[in-house]
């Protein structure tokens, strides 16, 4: 389950277009920072993705990803154009394809290495659902199937872009934005695959399957960001976006809560809350001045922000994650700290929260200058932001091993990390 976001000026405060995603997946399925390259592709060269292979583009952009560690395709990505998107499940009455196709990450991926712009990208998109359909397992355990929605913004607009099967409409957003695993274009479509006039067809209320977001929390967490959003309308930031990406609703704790209400998920015991918070990025967009921010950790309210810029390598962060736990790498590093923490959820989150926002704002408030630096200069503040978040977290890993007194409380909360952390291979985590 997912949230995405985009606010485009007047909205804005600096007049940039911010974008933003929180990427949910199972508690062990590790999400992965990677860059790949512009490159050039000889006649005839294919593409193997999840589940199929296509024939490869003739050049394909630059793109910053966070994804899961198993699929080709991504949960949030950033183009060397500008072009963000943000790729979300939505169970729809067209969900029949029987052999594998394109799953919603991997047309998302497409998208970005293929495109320049939101309308480039949706033709791009829709060409290839048509060809190829939607089909194969996308998740990690099991062999469940979604459809897939996109919210996308490039330099100067941005468009909600959905799908049933093989059919797809798209809309225009206007200044806000949300999207959260359910269809939310009604008959205000701007776009569509079927031959109808515009408003002659409602496309939530035909193709939705309207039992299912209520499950998930879909609705309460799309009307938290919209209310969000609308709140500091003309005053947002990058800085209030963190924020409203670390929502978790009035009264919430991960081991009672019903639903997913919140935008920054944690797994529980419940039905249908196997999910949590994996990997989040927001981009800050003026014309071909791009800056990203990613955490490359679970949990949100738990993760630093740190700047990455397109054109430029990635700092070490270690291997590429896995299901299994690996020290070397940021995010299982991080889960050292977070699965200690959702010990004590209610005391230990304001408290390391108080010192990550310290360093975080120090970030954020010398990012202007460096935007307007040379690439060296970029590269070394990059390094710089991603070793002091490793040194200020490994820190409060030292202190919460020290804690002998760290327990969970509720019996079905300590028996799912119990279970979680033995699959992972996780060992001296609170009991």
């Amino acid at each position: 389950m997912c949230d995405t976001l985009a606010a485009l000026p007047p909205a804005t405060l600096d007049g940039t277009v911010l974008f933003a995603k929180s990427a949910d997946c199972e508690v062990n399925e590790a999400n992965a920072l990677v860059r790949v390259g512009r490159a050039r592709h000889v006649p005839g060269e294919a593409v193997r993705l999840t589940h199929l292979v296509i024939p490869q583009a003739a050049e394909t952009n630059e793109v910053l990803l966070t994804k899961a560690f198993w699929t080709w395709g991504c949960e949030i990505g950033v183009n060397e154009h500008g072009l963000c998107m943000g790729e979300e499940a939505v169970f729809t009455t067209e969900m029949q394809e029987e052999a594998d196709g394109i799953i919603g990450p991997d047309l998302m991926r497409l998208g970005l290495e293929r495109a320049r712009t939101c309308r480039e990208a949706i033709e791009v998109m829709s060409a290839l659902l048509e060809s190829y359909g939607q089909g194969g397992s996308a998740e990690l355990k099991g062999n469940s199937h979604f459809d897939s929605s996109f919210l996308m913004a490039d330099s100067g607009e941005a468009w909600i872009l959905e799908t049933a099967g093989r059919k797809w409409a798209a809309r225009r957003i206007e200044e806000i934005g949300s999207i959260s695993n359910g269809l939310c274009i009604g008959a205000d479509w701007d776009r569509c695959s079927l031959a109808v006039e515009k408003g002659g067809l409602d496309w939530a209320a035909a193709y939705g399957l309207a039992e299912v977001p209520p499950t998930l929390g879909a609705p309460e967490r799309r009307r938290a960001s919209l209310e969000g959003l609308k709140r500091a309308r003309g005053r947002l930031t990058a800085a209030a976006i963190f924020a409203l990406l670390r929502q978790h609703g009035e009264g919430y704790h991960p081991a009672s809560a019903p639903v997913h209400s919140g935008l920054c998920m944690h797994a529980g015991p419940q039905k249908d809350r196997w999910w949590q918070a994996d990997g989040v990025m927001v981009a800050d967009v003026k014309g071909e001045d791009i800056l990203v921010w990613v955490t490359g950790t679970s949990a949100n309210c738990l993760s630093i922000f740190k700047p990455v810029f397109p054109g430029l390598e990635l700092p070490d962060i270690g291997p590429p994650p896995t299901e299994r736990f690996d020290p070397r790498s940021l995010w299982w590093k991080h889960e050292l700290l977070h699965r200690r923490a959702m010990a004590d959820f209610d005391r230990l989150v304001p408290e390391i929260r108080a010192d990550f926002d310290r360093l975080e704002g120090c970030f954020l408030a010398e990012a202007p200058a460096v935007r307007r630096g040379t690439p060296e200069e970029k590269r070394q503040f990059v390094e710089h932001c991603f070793r002091r978040a490793m040194e200020e977290t490994e820190r409060w890993i030292a202190r919460l091993r020290a804690r002998g007194e760290l327990a969970f409380r509720d019996p079905a909360y300590r028996a799912m990390w119990a279970r979680l952390n033995a699959e992972a291979g996780l060992q001296g985590m609170p009991a």
